[in-house]
């Protein structure tokens, strides 16, 4: 049985640092969930009740277990640990040690995913880490109503990524098929060698910049026909796409807030958008914890 931790200090601590007390334990938030929000239709693994899904985590037997800290219909999914383990030096050479680091991380998401799986849950950042359980305790008696609307909007959902790549090579034969550039071909095939070099240029430049127009249209376009099926949804173009060698560019980043009830068709538009042989295709992968709609704000609890 999960043991549930409460606070007994009744003072509104700031989020104090870690350096301040290296030799102490301190806190590690998960997130934030609310026990009585499962899901509309259990999920086929797992448990029925919080405290039996984070009892069969198996974070390793040199970790302390994951509790919760109960704040009226609210509850904070945290453990103990060492504030040694979480001072700039070891942070440090926690992240020279790839293998070390990615491990943190796996046990970070699985905590997670184990509340996703059957309640809303706001994930906290990794490394998330307070000297004292009242922290906690105070930030979420300060925030309850909106941390409370926010897990109900997430009631049931899962987010999907999405990367679309379009490849501009069959985008650029297609525009170059344009009937509209032969009168700008047939200019340079009668111009004279000064001219025809600048016609050439003119030329490139304008399949270059065409080429980019279709490709955001056609990333705008697939991004809003996903996101009939979402909740909400989040996107970003990669600041400089690379090009490989078959001229395929990834164009877009895109997150979707799915209800659960909707996924069949969300995933049925997303297949049918990665299909081989046209001129942009999609991956995708998912269910996932909400990170991009739910994180906790930077500063909460100072």
């Amino acid at each position: 049985m999960i043991r549930h931790v409460g606070s007994t200090d009744t003072r509104a601590n700031a989020h104090s640092p870690v350096t301040e007390t290296p030799d102490a334990d301190g806190w590690y938030l998960f997130g934030i969930t609310h026990p009585n929000l499962g899901r509309s239709k259990p999920a086929e693994t797992g448990s029925t009740d919080l405290d039996g899904a984070l009892a069969q985590l198996d974070l390793g037997s040199d970790h302390e277990p994951v509790q919760l800290l109960v704040r009226g219909s609210l509850a904070a999914v945290v453990r103990q640990v060492s504030l040694a383990d979480f001072s700039a030096e070891a942070l440090q050479a926690r992240l020279g040690d790839p293998a070390l680091l990615s491990l943190a991380v796996q046990r970070h998401n699985d905590v997670i995913c184990a509340v996703h799986r059957q309640w809303p849950v706001l994930p906290a950042k990794f490394g998330a880490v307070y000297v004292h359980l009242d922290d906690i305790a105070t930030a979420i008696d300060q925030h309850a109503e909106a941390i409370l609307a926010k897990l109900r909007l997430l009631g049931d959902c899962d987010e999907w990524a999405v990367h679309l790549y379009v490849n501009r090579q069959i985008v650029r034969a297609a525009i170059q098929a344009d009937p509209a550039l032969d009168s700008a071909q047939q200019e340079l095939a009668s111009a004279g060698p000064g001219r025809a070099y600048f016609l050439q240029r003119k030329l490139a430049d304008d399949l270059a910049e065409r080429t980019m127009h279709v490709s955001d249209d056609t990333a705008l376009a697939a991004y809003q026909r996903l996101a009939r099926w979402a909740v909400d949804g989040v996107a970003e173009r990669p600041a400089s796409p690379s090009v490989d060698a078959d001229g395929e560019a990834e164009v877009l980043k895109a997150a979707y807030l799915v209800h659960r009830a909707r996924t069949g068709d969300f995933l049925a538009d997303v297949r049918a958008g990665a299909e081989p042989g046209r001129a942009w295709r999609c991956t995708y992968s998912g269910p996932w914890p909400p990170y991009s709609f739910a994180s906790i704000p930077e500063g909460y609890g100072q």
